[in-house]
C-alpha cells in the first residue's frame, strides 16, 4: 500500500516540474533582448559580365561537327626510265638441206597422192555399181509387177458338156457343181478341185472329168507372156 503511494507521489512530482518548465519557457519567448543595430554601409556596384548565359539544351540531336579535310599532296612525278635498247639478235645460220632427203619426202608425198587418186577412183567406181544394181533391181521389180499383172483373160477352144451320168439319170439326181482349176500358160487345165459339191457324187465325177479335158488360149500379161490364171466355175446337171 506504501509503495503504490510513493509512486503516486513521484509522477506528480514530475507531471508538476513539467508545467513549470513549460511555463517558464513561454515566458522567455515573450521577452525582446534590444540588440545593437549594425552600421549602414554604402551600396556597393558588382560588374556581372563575367556571368555568361546559359543556352537551354536543344532537344534535336547534335550535328557532327565537320571534320577538317586534309590537304591534298599531288603525287610526286616518277622519274621516267629511259628506254633500254636491245641487241638485235644475230641471224642463225641457214641449215643446209641434205638433197637425199628431200628426194625422199617428195617421193612419198607423190606416193601419198597417187594412192589418194586410187580411193577416189575405186569410191566412183563402187557408187556406180551401186547405183547401177538399184536400177536393175527397180527394173527387174517392174518386170516382175508387170509379169503378175494379167492384161487378157483365157479364152475358150475346146470345152465339151460334161455327160450326164446315166445311174445319176435313172435315179433322178440333179444339181450345181462348182470347180475351181487353173489354166497353164499352155493352155490346159493343170488342177481342178471341188469348190461346191452338188450332192452327189457321180455329179461331183463327171463335172471334174469333163473340166481336165478342155483347152483354153492362156492368158497374157502386160509382156506378152503366157501365164497361168485361176478360174471358179458352176457346172449345172439338170434333168429334161
Amino acid at each position: 500500500m506504501s509503495s503504490r503511494n510513493s509512486q503516486h507521489l513521484i509522477w506528480t512530482f514530475v507531471a508538476l516540474l513539467t508545467a513549470a518548465l513549460f511555463a517558464g519557457a513561454l515566458k522567455w519567448g515573450k521577452v525582446t533582448i534590444d540588440l545593437p543595430k549594425p552600421p549602414i554601409q554604402q551600396a556597393q556596384f558588382i560588374d556581372l559580365n563575367f556571368i555568361q548565359i546559359q543556352k537551354p539544351k536543344s532537344t534535336s540531336t547534335p550535328q557532327p561537327s565537320p571534320q577538317p579535310t586534309a590537304p591534298v599532296i599531288p603525287p610526286k612525278e616518277s622519274p621516267v626510265p629511259e628506254p633500254v635498247v636491245k641487241p638485235e639478235p644475230e641471224p642463225s645460220p641457214t641449215p643446209k638441206v641434205d638433197p637425199a632427203i628431200v628426194k625422199k619426202q617428195r617421193q612419198a608425198k607423190a606416193a601419198q597422192e597417187r594412192e589418194l587418186a586410187r580411193k577416189r577412183i575405186e569410191e566412183k567406181r563402187r557408187q556406180k555399181l551401186t547405183a547401177q544394181k538399184a536400177e536393175n533391181a527397180r527394173k527387174k521389180a517392174a518386170t516382175t509387177a508387170a509379169g503378175q499383172r494379167t492384161v487378157s483373160k483365157p479364152s475358150g477352144i475346146s470345152q465339151p458338156k460334161p455327160k450326164y451320168p446315166p445311174a445319176a439319170r435313172r435315179a433322178g439326181q440333179q444339181g450345181t457343181v462348182t470347180l475351181s482349176f487353173t489354166i497353164g500358160s499352155s493352155g490346159k487345165v493343170i488342177s481342178a478341185r471341188i469348190a461346191k459339191s452338188s450332192g452327189y457324187i457321180l455329179l461331183d465325177n463327171a463335172a471334174l472329168s469333163a473340166i481336165r479335158g478342155w483347152r483354153f488360149k492362156p492368158a497374157r500379161n502386160a509382156l506378152g507372156e503366157p501365164v497361168s490364171y485361176s478360174y471358179t466355175l458352176p457346172v449345172p446337171f439338170r434333168l429334161r
